[in-house]
């Protein structure tokens, strides 16, 4: 019977050890950067809100690459806040990061990081195409684009460098008031008409990639 009873444990323990083998490991998840958007503003006086996940608005990055044949290449940032149901759209660029393309096709992290966080780029002035500091453009519901000039107070309330596997990312939030224009032909008078537009007390949550 005792021998029954070692043989018994053995088996059992033998079973347990297999089991033990056989569990799965499941690797802990990735940390992930939380990449949120949202933009008001009141655009001539009336109030406009756009808010991540309603109405198909979700967010997105771009760069310009200005590449010099006999100088030092430059990038422009942009964090782009778009829409799949309408065409009103927000795009936000801060420029220019000075690099080597020969080197690198984009700018190290390094210099991304130093670029966004230094005091003096946390109240850029307004630049045309964002080239040397910031630019803003908006679409309207009909697919017009409006873009700022280089009047205008910008300064961003806070700005942070994180990064994951997908990649490095600027995430910030910025404050600022422009003008904004948009030019188009008259075929009857036969002459380019630009038409204005005041952007005060504008909120926008984004983030650049790099």
């Amino acid at each position: 019977m005792k021998y029954c009873m070692r043989l018994f444990t053995i088996a059992a323990l033998g079973v347990l050890i297999f089991s033990c083998n056989k569990r799965e490991i499941i690797p802990a998840p990735e940390p992930k950067v939380d990449l949120k958007n949202h933009f008001y503003a009141k655009i001539n006086g009336s109030d406009l809100e756009l808010t991540q996940n309603v109405n198909g608005f979700s967010g997105t990055s771009g760069v310009d690459l200005i590449i010099n044949a006999s100088t030092l290449d430059s990038a422009v940032y942009h964090s782009i806040f778009e829409s799949t149901q309408t065409s009103q759209k927000v795009n936000i660029g801060h420029g220019s990061i000075v690099f080597d393309w020969n080197a690198s096709e984009r700018p190290t992290l390094n210099a991304f990081e130093s670029f966004y966080t230094s005091g003096l780029n946390q109240t850029p002035v307004f630049s045309t195409n964002g080239l040397s500091g910031f630019v803003f453009t908006y679409t309207d519901g009909a697919g017009r684009e409006w873009k700022s000039g280089t009047l205008g107070n910008v300064a961003y309330s806070s700005m942070a460098i994180e990064s994951d596997s997908s990649g490095d990312y600027a995430k910030f939030k910025v404050n600022f008031d422009t003008e904004v224009s948009y030019t188009y032909y008259d075929p009857v008078l036969q002459v380019n008409v630009t038409n204005t537009m005041t952007v005060t007390d504008a909120v926008y949550t984004g983030w650049y990639k790099r």
